[in-house]
């Protein structure tokens, strides 16, 4: 299952899959979609964001968030950008905003936590009589309690089964390094869309390499190319190894 995004055609194609997938598989469709530099970087050295894609590019994120029924950040992410992860550019649903926060650091005063239409669900270990759940509950967030893998990190399959109990059919994984690293690792990405800027920034790598515990060489297959304005586009599959 390779999932081509580029006409409203392809957006009921590709939800009607993803329904299938959740029901034979029981758990989402992980799309991890990220814009990188030509060096891999995806933010600068200190850490703080920066914009790579292009317009043409853009909107082709905003038509995968569009295709998927919610969207994943970690918390580090949200302190940093203060994103509202909602689709602008394009006509379509607002997918479902997904926080891992195991220890609800999210503030009151966020993006996701002020917009009323699609309160976030903010991932969490904190326990449902905590302060922060009752507080983030009250301010209208939806704290889920999920419990934790050996890293003391959310354990993402896990949150999978919760996610597919909840009926999301599909997930688009937004970042950052550390997330999609941990998603990397757990062998549950089913399909990379990376946009890849022509610049060199010197920055923080996408993937963690001292996190890294799967096999070094991750073979990529189903591999197709697009030019969007100046950026290049990649879709492709992970090809997982037998453990």
């Amino acid at each position: 299952m390779l999932m081509r995004i580029d006409s409203i055609e392809g957006l009921e194609s590709c939800m009607a899959e993803t329904r299938a997938f959740r029901r034979s598989n029981q758990r989402p469709f992980v799309t991890v979609s990220y814009a990188q530099s030509v060096d891999g970087s995806i933010a600068t050295r200190n850490r703080q964001p920066i914009g790579l894609s292009g317009p043409e590019s853009m909107r082709l994120t905003h038509q995968i968030r569009a295709c998927s029924d919610a969207i994943l950040i970690g918390i580090g992410t949200l302190l940093a950008d203060d994103p509202r992860l909602n689709v602008r550019l394009v006509d379509g649903k607002n997918p479902q905003p997904v926080v891992l926060d195991t220890h609800l650091r999210t503030p009151l005063d966020a993006k996701l936590v002020k917009q009323a239409n699609t309160p976030p669900w903010l991932i969490n270990a904190a326990g449902e009589h905590s302060k922060q759940f009752l507080t983030l509950r009250s301010a209208g967030s939806t704290p889920v309690l999920c419990k934790t893998a050996g890293d003391g990190k959310i354990d993402l399959h896990a949150l999978m089964q919760i996610l597919a109990a909840r009926k999301i059919n599909s997930i688009m994984v937004e970042g950052g390094a550390q997330v999609i690293t941990s998603f990397v690792n757990a062998r549950l990405v089913d399909q990379f869309i990376v946009t890849i800027s022509p610049r060199f920034v010197g920055g923080l790598s996408v993937i963690n390499s001292k996190g890294m515990d799967i096999e070094k060489n991750l073979e990529l297959t189903g591999v197709s190319y697009r030019i969007m304005g100046d950026d290049l586009v990649i879709w492709a599959r992970p090809k997982w190894h037998p453990k």
